[in-house]
């Protein structure tokens, strides 16, 4: 076995969290899981074989792939979501009314939209949601004038000029409408004479918009987008509750969120790494309560 990315106490810890089933139950949602596993990474190693052509665009963004929650015995996922683990990202979109968070496994999302009971739930394989696309495209086009100034605001004014700027330069470029790798344009407040006024001035006047994204890395990052398209506050605040960055950031999405093309390869192997632990643990009897060919 390659075993190159997962340790064994991430493995460990993947049962642990998983509930307990009979063992015929176990072994087939075991063999379930490898299926859909195989599936994963054989879309990725296509996909990665047609951007090698040229037959995909080289950034990655036209991979997309669905698999509803319908298609899969639920007694199997309560076996396959802990298999795959979870991520660091989660998007929240319409104040949580649909949602989406990566998985140990970079490209594959779980999204859900409506409440917990009715909910619909898929995973989907690309570098973002197309659901979080099609959110990001609402939104006012331009930034506003300056709402309820008062005698304390000074440097809002300007600040909203530049963003309003750049924002036009990015549009007109039409380099906006590319989820890139590169740090997008920003306005660090950190760095601006701001006073309380200023601030009050700046919330008000671009507001909050359809889609928060939570990122929990060595910081916590949160990712708002006011209401004005392509323009969102970027926060990430320390273990310490330090805040390390307050800006505003142009960009579809910011580059932090979607998954890189260039992850895609070790998506691959962190399926293959998923799929040999399981057919081993099946093999020597630690999950399914006996010894079991490999499937797939």
């Amino acid at each position: 076995m390659s075993l190159q990315t997962y340790s064994a106490a991430d493995v460990a810890r993947r049962w642990q969290n998983a509930p307990e089933l009979d063992p015929e139950t176990e072994r087939r949602a075991a063999l379930a899981t490898i299926d859909f596993l195989a599936d994963v990474r054989g879309k990725l190693s296509q996909h990665l074989d047609d951007m090698a052509k040229g037959n995909a665009a080289e950034d990655g963004s036209d991979l997309h792939a669905v698999w509803d929650f319908s298609g899969f015995d639920p007694k199997h996922l309560d076996f396959l979501l802990p298999t795959i683990g979870e991520g660091e990202v989660k998007i929240l979109l319409f104040n949580g009314e649909a949602r989406a968070a990566d998985t140990g496994v970079p490209g594959l999302w779980r999204v859900q939209a409506g409440d917990e009971g009715h909910a619909a739930n898929s995973f989907v394989l690309g570098r973002l949601p197309r659901t979080v696309l099609v959110v990001s495209e609402r939104g006012e086009t331009e930034v506003p004038k300056l709402v309820n100034p008062s005698a304390d605001v000074f440097a809002a004014p300007a600040i909203l000029e530049e963003l309003g700027h750049e924002l036009k330069e990015e549009t007109a470029s039409g380099r906006i409408e590319k989820l890139s790798d590169d740090p997008a344009f920003m306005v660090e407040l950190q760095r601006q004479p701001l006073s309380p006024g200023d601030m009050t001035a700046l919330l008000s006047t671009l507001g909050t918009g359809d889609i928060e994204v939570e990122l929990q890395g060595f910081a916590h990052s949160r990712f708002t987008r006011t209401r004005v398209k392509n323009l969102w506050r970027s926060r990430i605040i320390n273990n310490s509750g330090k805040t390390l960055l307050d800006a505003f950031v142009i960009a579809r999405v910011p580059p932090e969120v979607p998954v890189s093309a260039e992850e895609f390869p070790e998506a691959v192997r962190k399926c293959t790494d998923l799929i040999e632990w399981i057919r081993h643990d099946l093999e020597r009897g630690t999950i399914g309560g006996r010894r079991e060919a490999s499937h797939a």
